[in-house]
């Protein structure tokens, strides 16, 4: 996939909240979005992380807006 993995992320996973930077909960483990990938998963560097990890954008997860508001919740 090219250069704009997460808006293809976004469009075929219907996920149209989905943004770089935004905060999200990965099975219990808060993080950040980093990036889309050519699986069609999100790439999330977790809390204390020096790497990013890929992950499924819908299992386990909760997405927050910027004030701290859960967005979707696919837990």
């Amino acid at each position: 996939m090219s250069a704009n993995s997460l808006k293809d992320v976004k469009i075929m996973r219907d996920m149209p909240f989905l943004k770089r930077g935004m905060r999200v909960e990965v099975d219990g483990k808060m993080g950040v979005v980093t990036s889309g990938n050519r699986s069609l998963n999100i790439n999330v560097r977790l809390d204390g992380e020096k790497h990013s990890g890929n992950c499924h954008p819908k299992w386990q997860t909760r997405y927050f807006d910027k004030n701290g508001n859960v967005v979707a919740d696919y837990r």
